[in-house]
């Protein structure tokens, strides 16, 4: 008996949502789905398969820049330049109202762009700015908003490494994904910090003047010499290396590593502990990518050898939905699915089927990966569910309650959702900057 390719498509994916919940990794989940469906389906054939799709993401050139954008991030964390980041800049800042709370923001956009797991970059920013801002006597939900939102929004900042898998996934110019989205990036982030300026005073007030005042003007700017301006020249060589054509993303990242560990070298923040620290955690993250995007591009074989993905394709096309119904219901999915996993299991669950949905329907790939990003950066957000929240409240549940936390996501969560609309209305917003790359 022959089973049709929706059919099939629907077993996949009702057994990968099974295997997932059952709390299987996701890479055993992925391959263990697509081993048994090839086998019930296909036949022997698809062992060989295995052995192909692993050997391909092994060999994968574009993936080579995610171990190296790990490694440039770790080293500037583990060494400890985040933590003096946010004391430079909370000074810089201090004599205006929410200063400590924008310096929080922009430096957990940083790592999190950086880390590209939005788990390890809310603990770890969590870790380092809930003390001091409480400290302060800035608000609870406030604190909590700032530190959660900044870490989420890291993925979709450049240089991050959720693009990076994107753009390898479904074979779009990574560079054209940074720089796509850059601009709806920096509009939240700018929007994160308006939000601090506007609130009350007593939610985020100047550093007392006390405190101020054992810093001379001085220490202050040559704190930012020292310690602010060799990350974001790290930031911007890296874009500027890509933008300029100089090279393309793997070569931009291996610089971006060089220049890490020069600041790290530089300011004497480099021992055999931090290297150890930094390479133990580089290749776990980097590992868990690995072994997810192998067994994933396995999953997608057997799920388009299968006739799965032509069926579905073919399913939504013919919806009675037009071009925006169809981005509509495509977007929903991925903000459920948002919900639920993290980026990398949305990515391969998705893009493969999305995509070529995407732009038979007349969508560049790039835009729609962009949107793909912001829609999923604002589901890691959305309360109740959002595992970020989780992750907050793992290192902050002593002085600060999940109802505090929700409760100052909300106004972020607005934000993100005028952005993405703002993105349907002006799609210039995502594709301006990549039409206009010289490489």
């Amino acid at each position: 008996m022959t089973v049709s390719g929706l059919t099939i498509a629907a077993i996949m994916g009702i057994l990968l949502l099974v295997f997932i919940f059952s709390g299987y990794y996701l890479f055993a989940a992925l391959g263990g789905v697509a081993i048994l469906s090839g086998l019930a389906f296909w036949g022997p054939g698809v062992f060989q398969t295995v052995y192909f799709s692993i050997f391909k993401y092994c060999k994968d050139y574009n993936l080579l820049a995610v171990p190296l954008f790990v490694l440039m991030g770790q080293l500037l964390n583990q060494s400890g330049v985040a933590g003096r980041l946010f004391d430079n800049l909370s000074v810089a800042l201090g004599r205006q109202r929410g200063g400590m709370a924008i310096a929080a923001t922009l430096i957990a956009i940083l790592f999190a762009a950086t880390t590209g797991i939005v788990g390890a970059s809310v603990v770890s920013m969590g870790l380092l700015f809930v003390g001091p801002m409480l400290d302060a006597k800035y608000n609870k939900s406030l604190t909590a908003g700032v530190i959660v939102s900044g870490g989420t929004l890291g993925i979709l900042i450049p240089p991050s490494i959720m693009l990076v898998f994107m753009g390898s996934a479904a074979n779009v110019s990574v560079g054209q994904l940074f720089y796509g989205a850059i601009v709806p990036g920096l509009l939240l982030g700018a929007a994160y910090i308006k939000i601090v300026a506007v609130v009350k005073k007593d939610y985020a007030p100047p550093m007392p003047a006390e405190q101020l005042a054992r810093y001379s003007r001085k220490q202050v700017i040559w704190g930012v010499i020292v310690n602010v301006l060799p990350v974001a020249l790290v930031i911007f060589s890296v874009l500027g290396a890509i933008w300029l054509g100089w090279c393309p993303a793997t070569e931009a990242a291996a610089l971006g590593v060089v220049a890490s560990f020069l600041i790290a070298l530089l300011t004497h923040s480099i021992n055999a502990q931090v290297i150890k620290k930094t390479l133990i955690e580089s290749i776990k993250l980097t590992s868990m990518v690995y072994a997810v995007s192998a067994f994933g591009n396995l999953f997608v074989t057997v799920f388009m050898r299968l006739g799965c993905s032509n069926a579905v394709t073919n399913l939504f096309v013919h919806l009675p939905l037009g071009k925006w119904g169809l981005f509509a219901l495509m977007m929903a999915v991925v903000f459920l699915l948002g919900f639920l996993m993290d980026w990398i299991a949305v990515c391969m669950i998705t893009i493969p089927i999305f995509v070529p949905i995407a732009t038979a329907a007349g969508f560049d790939a790039c835009y729609f990966l962009t949107m793909m990003a912001i829609i999923m950066q604002t589901a890691f957000l959305s309360p109740p569910m959002a595992a970020s929240i989780f992750y907050f409240q793992g290192v902050a549940k002593d002085r600060i309650t999940t109802a505090e936390t929700i409760h100052g996501i909300w106004p972020f969560m607005a934000l993100q959702v005028l952005v993405f609309v703002l993105c349907i209305l002006f799609p210039q917003i995502v594709t301006w900057l990549p039409g206009h790359m010289i490489g």
